[in-house]
């Protein structure tokens, strides 16, 4: 059973207020009724019994007689009243006892009523009566001076009905009254307990988060006001509770989806959270939630700085370090504090993985020292013998040939290191953006093997080729012709004398893969990657053979560029160690690839 609520405890106390009010009330008026009717049954006692004595005084009969018996008699049934004659304490004549039983009465003369009327002429008495069996209000009075009384007794029950009657007459209002106030304030009752359930259950709802709740039905206008605050102060929670859900959300997904990785910690220095990239960044961080950074990043500068962040409060609120992971990578850490809502320091800390930027910088290194040591030592080779010729100009033509001869080659190689650096910073700054078209690969190879012919012919090798497919490949004239140009002319540069080199293709529905073999040294495993980066050379004496090398760095951005990709295999006799196969990958034009499809379809059906 519910507890009963308040206000139904303040109207059932109000009711039984109420309800001692009026029984307060009931008690006062029937004391006062009661009194007045025994003051008017006395009253009226008292004139009958001056009516009985002048009577009496008056009559021709003697007390004490047969006669005087009968008059009394008479006189107290026409009055409708016990008259009793008493003398000295005996009882001459009674209007209600026959003369038979007079003796039989006991003394009278020590009845309350007979001992007031001696000392002041009349008494008056109620008492229960044993000879009527009743109460009954008696009035006495003395009549002369011999201790001669005349009493009148009335029944007490005529009041008493009369006291009844009041009593059941207030006794149904009082119920009435009850009953009707009991339904009265039960009914407020309700409705004030509705209305007042309804503003906590709003209260409640609101304060679980359900801010949409209003309060629409109120049964008393005395909650009006109320209702109509709550549901103003619910309304306004409901637009700040939205502002900041939706500003949550935004820091959620900008949390979840930045790049950099996120660490937030507590105000003991310990991990609270972390995003999606921190935990790329670091796998497993989620498992070290509740520890220090030096646990899960095993760095102590970070945690240095933790605690100088934390030790030294608003004197330091962020700091910024480089850190080297044990894996190789560098991250940029900044840390930063902030004030949750009970004014507690927390941390965060932002990691954003600089290991590109710092590859870039060192390519960057490399590249301009690179550059600046292929073209420094052709140009100190320029320079020495132009000045020697216009120092001391040999005599001998041969020679004078041969310091000219010199300059032109290295005066070429430094055209070609230029051009080449053009030719790669243009490919991958095309990239994607640059426009491939079907190109027949069996044009290309041949025309980029007789641009080489000659070449290869100044070192007695043997240029050939397998069986070229007929197929298109997605790129660009230019492009493909200067891919097979850097390839060909390395495997005839690097090739031994007397040797071969062979251009091999095949095919399916999606690329095409060709090969360039030579028999030259091979390429030692460590080399094979480090071969297509720029400025990496096998030879050191490469400049005498006119080598920039960038040629393979250009030839893996030129493939790329065309969605393929390009790689070595080597050595290419398992058994002598020699040989190398450089292996490019292109992609098949759409239509081209659609036609294959097509033939092999037909193929299959015949």
């Amino acid at each position: 059973m519910p507890k009963t609520s308040l206000h139904m405890k303040i109207l059932l106390w109000g009711w039984a207020v109420l309800l001692c009010a009026l029984l307060l009330t009931f008690w006062f008026y029937y004391g006062t009724v009661s009194e007045e009717l025994t003051a008017s049954s006395r009253q009226n006692t008292s004139r009958l019994l001056n009516y009985v004595r002048w009577k009496i005084s008056h009559s021709p009969v003697s007390p004490g007689t047969p006669a005087f018996q009968n008059e009394i008699t008479e006189l107290g049934s026409q009055l409708d009243v016990r008259i009793t004659y008493i003398k000295q304490g005996r009882v001459l004549a009674d209007s209600n006892v026959e003369a038979s039983r007079l003796p039989e009465l006991d003394d009278h003369s020590n009845r309350s009523e007979v001992i007031a009327a001696e000392s002041s002429e009349t008494g008056k008495d109620i008492r229960y009566s044993k000879t009527l069996q009743t109460r009954m209000l008696y009035v006495a009075k003395s009549i002369g001076d011999n201790g001669e009384f005349i009493r009148l007794a009335l029944p007490y029950s005529i009041i008493g009905e009369r006291l009844d009657r009041v009593m059941i007459h207030f006794s149904v209002l009082l119920a009435m009254l009850a009953v009707g106030s009991a339904i009265l304030l039960i009914f407020i009752g309700k409705r004030t307990t509705s209305a007042v359930q309804e503003v906590s259950a709003t209260a409640q709802a609101i304060g679980e988060g359900d801010y949409s709740k209003r309060i629409r039905i109120i049964p008393g206008g005395e909650y009006k006001l109320m209702a109509k605050s709550i549901n103003t102060m619910a309304k306004k929670i409901q637009g700040h509770i939205r502002i900041i859900e939706d500003q949550r959300n935004q820091l959620d997904a900008m949390f979840e989806n930045m790049t950099e990785g996120i660490m937030v910690l507590d105000p003991q220095g310990k991990i609270e959270s972390v995003n999606k990239s921190m935990t790329e960044l670091v796998p497993n961080t989620q498992e070290f939630v509740g520890r220090v950074p030096l646990e899960v990043l095993t760095r102590h500068e970070i945690q240095d700085a933790v605690d100088k962040v934390l030790k030294h409060g608003s004197d330091n609120n962020s700091d910024s370090l480089i850190v080297d992971l044990a894996d190789g990578r560098s991250m940029n850490v900044t840390i930063c504090s902030y004030a949750d809502y009970k004014n507690r320091r927390k941390l965060i800390l932002v990691f954003h993985d600089i290991s590109e930027m710092r590859r870039m910088e060192k390519i960057l290194r490399d590249f301009v020292s690179n550059a600046s040591h292929q073209l420094r030592t052709p140009l100190t080779s320029i320079k020495g013998y132009s000045e020697t010729l216009i120092d001391n100009p040999p005599q001998d033509k041969k020679i004078l040939t041969s310091f000219l001869g010199t300059i032109l080659d290295n005066a070429n190689h430094m055209s070609k290191v230029i051009t080449s650096m053009f030719a790669l910073t243009r490919s991958e700054y095309s990239g994607k953006k640059l426009r491939t078209k079907p190109t027949d690969l069996q044009k290309c190879i041949a025309l980029s093997m007789a641009n080489l012919q000659s070449l290869a012919e100044n070192k007695n090798i043997s240029l050939s080729k397998s069986e070229i497919p007929q197929i298109k490949i997605t790129g660009t004239s230019e492009g493909l012709v200067q891919i097979f140009d850097n390839l060909i002319e390395n495997a005839i540069k690097y090739a031994p004398e007397n040797t071969g080199v062979m251009v091999q293709a095949e095919a399916d529905h999606e690329f095409a893969i060709i090969r360039i073999v030579d028999e030259g040294p091979g390429i030692a495993a460590a080399d094979k990657e480090r071969i297509f980066e720029r400025f990496f050379k096998l030879d050191e004496n490469a400049v005498g053979h006119g080598s920039s090398g960038l040629g393979l760095a250009l030839c893996r951005s030129l493939a790329r560029n065309f969605n393929g990709d390009i790689w070595v295999e080597s050595p290419v006799d398992a058994i002598t160690g020699t040989g190398s196969s450089f292996c490019v990958k292109l992609p098949v034009a759409a239509e081209q690839a659609y036609e294959s499809a097509k033939d092999s379809q037909q193929g299959d059906y015949l």
